[in-house]
């Protein structure tokens, strides 16, 4: 589906890269988790848990391993290809979730600190996380939020899960609300790997813009019915019995497993060159990623707040000369600091009821660019910008917009102009300075008022105070779901 297989026949493995996955665990007696492609058992040259402090890599639970197996597995199928879309990766196994899949800003945090602190001695370039909690404050005042923004500052590249609260506009969840981040949705094949044009966006899968106007999820992938490897004892099993194959192998569906699938392709980047940042990397992604379109008409299927730039592209991301950075126009380090905060180019026009940019980006009409929030098919946004990563796929000819409703990428609008990757604006509070009146948001659509758990953060946002300790979110978790 994400044409993996074409970069491993072109000899990228994802081997010199490890990548952290901080999730319920990582079972180390499964060979294939524990052994990379060459057969030596040398994949998890990490271990850290921050639940039970075990000695050996574990797994209780089971969704952290088989994260874990979509991004590594190095056992070969029926067809002779690979069962990870990065074989040859190490692994570092940092355990924040208990046995039941939740855990506290606490753990997690501190999961995040332990990897900054040892991304040099184990090579860490990638951060996995395929967990997700409520959103309760601004990008910039969510402690799990800062934490991530400082591993992506520290140069890992971190990618997590849109979460599974859509099909609704505003459902994506922290820390995939983070700007700097890659965030990743979820489609599915419809049980048709060999045919693309009955693919769908699962109807799970959260959906943009984000509370503070940025464009969310950056990106999709494969998310439903996926397969890969779990402890035959864990709790997942005891719960979903039906999901279990044999040997190990265990179906599940979620954008966990979609943020995995893009964690793998990441890696394959990084392996095929190790000089990029986070910043590149996030380009790379986007700007090759293949945008949803009409296959006779070439509109637009979905709007960027469902598919992002569109479908994880492995050829291109690996192989296709681009250019540019992702998040360009924004300053990380002054972000951090609290001196400067940013809002993306999104806002409700309660007019039109619609979802839309703002200038410079406002031309961008259709469904593209402009929805209404309902799930559907969306006329207009012309898809001219398809092939123009095209020199890898051109020259086989069919990857790129020639086997139904995925056309091919364009990175201008994925972060290379520093459109809804940046920021349109600067604010220090006042929430009417930057959404436009309070009700835009609060009123309009209702969201604020279902998302916040305590009703008196409205009152403290509204007046630019960042949440404190007490207000905070405390637990986070994977989402279970079979589709």
């Amino acid at each position: 589906m994400i044409g993996a297989d074409i970069v491993w026949g072109e000899g990228v493995i994802g081997s010199g890269v490890t990548v952290a996955v901080l999730d319920t665990g990582i079972f180390g007696e499964l060979p294939m988790l524990a052994k990379g492609a060459n057969n030596k058992s040398n994949r998890i040259v990490a271990w850290k848990d921050f639940i039970s402090s075990s000695r050996k890599p574990i797994d209780p639970n089971g969704h952290g391993s088989h994260v874990a197996g979509i991004i590594a597995n190095s056992q070969k199928g029926a067809d002779g290809d690979w069962n990870g879309v990065a074989p040859d990766v190490k692994l570092a196994g940092v355990r924040v979730l208990d046995e039941t899949g939740y855990g506290t800003y606490e753990t997690v945090i501190m999961g995040l600190q332990w990897v900054l602190e040892n991304q040099a001695r184990y090579n860490i370039r990638i951060v996995n996380l395929s967990l997700v909690a409520p959103v309760q404050s601004p990008y910039w005042a969510d402690p799990l939020n800062q934490a991530v923004t400082q591993v992506w500052a520290n140069g890992l590249t971190v990618i997590v899960a849109a979460g599974n609260n859509g099909p609704d506009p505003m459902t994506v969840t922290v820390p995939g609300n983070n700007p700097y981040v890659i965030t990743v949705g979820a489609f599915t094949d419809n049980f048709t790997p060999a045919d693309w044009n009955d693919d769908y966006i699962t109807p799970f899968s959260g959906t943009g813009p984000t509370l503070d106007g940025f464009v969310k999820p950056d990106l999709i992938a494969p998310g439903g019915h996926i397969t890969s490897v779990v402890p035959a004892k864990s709790v997942l099993v005891k719960q979903y019995p039906d999901n279990w194959i044999k040997k190990s192998y265990f179906n599940l569906a979620g954008t966990s497993q979609a943020t995995a699938v893009v964690s793998g392709v990441a890696a394959l980047v990084i392996s095929n060159n190790p000089s990029l940042t986070p910043n590149e990397v996030k380009m790379r992604l986007t700007g090759t990623a293949l945008p949803w379109v009409d296959a006779n008409t070439t509109d637009a299927l979905y709007s960027m707040w469902q598919q992002g730039a569109g479908m994880v592209n492995a050829p291109d991301a690996v192989f296709a000369e681009v250019s540019g950075t992702a998040n360009d126009g924004m300053d990380i380090q002054a972000d951090l600091a609290g001196t400067i905060h940013y809002e993306g180019y999104s806002y409700y026009d309660e007019a039109t009821a619609t979802f839309r940019l703002y200038d410079p980006y406002a031309d961008w009409a259709g469904g593209y660019g402009v929805w209404d929030g309902a799930r559907g098919t969306w006329a207009g946004a012309r898809g001219t910008w398809a092939g123009e990563y095209g020199a890898w796929a051109g020259a086989r000819g069919t990857w790129a917009g020639a086997r139904g409703t995925w056309a091919g990428a364009r990175g201008t609008w994925a972060g290379a102009r520093g459109t809804w990757a940046g920021a349109r604006g600067t604010w220090a509070g006042g929430y009417s300075t930057w959404a436009g009146a309070r009700g835009t948001w609060a009123g309009a659509r209702g969201t604020w008022a279902g998302t916040i758990s305590d009703p008196t953060f409205m009152d403290g946002f509204a007046a630019g105070e960042s949440p404190d300790a007490e207000n905070s979110n405390t637990a986070t978790s994977f989402f279970l779901l079979d589709q």
